[in-house]
């Protein structure tokens, strides 16, 4: 159970990064807000964000069976990377909004 376990932990939150990986791709200029859904949503990206979160699911559980820390570490590593890479999005989308209105001023 513990390597079906971290297989489906592993592969759930590479699929969740890869369509957060999509969705940033498809809105460079502008900001992802965290409580909201991006502007432009890639197609097939919310499929793999489903999928990629109940595989998150499945391997916490699995995991959960040896210890019962591993389902927060699951959980919580997944989520947290992601919004660090939301953040150093938004933030320079406003840095190069910020350069724009320097040179037009």
């Amino acid at each position: 159970m513990v390597l079906y376990g971290g297989v489906a932990a592993i592969v759930g939150v590479v699929l969740f990064h890869v369509a957060l990986g999509m969705t940033l791709r498809a809105n460079p200029v502008t900001k992802i807000l965290f409580h909201r859904n991006a502007a432009a949503i890639p197609s097939g990206s919310v499929a793999l964000r489903a999928l990629g979160a109940g595989l998150i699911v499945l391997g916490a559980v699995l995991l959960g069976t040896i210890a019962w820390y591993w389902p927060f570490i699951v959980v919580l590593t997944g989520p947290v990377a992601a919004l660090i890479v939301i953040t150093l999005h938004n933030r320079k989308v406003t840095n190069r909004s910020a350069g724009r209105n320097a040179v037009a001023q």
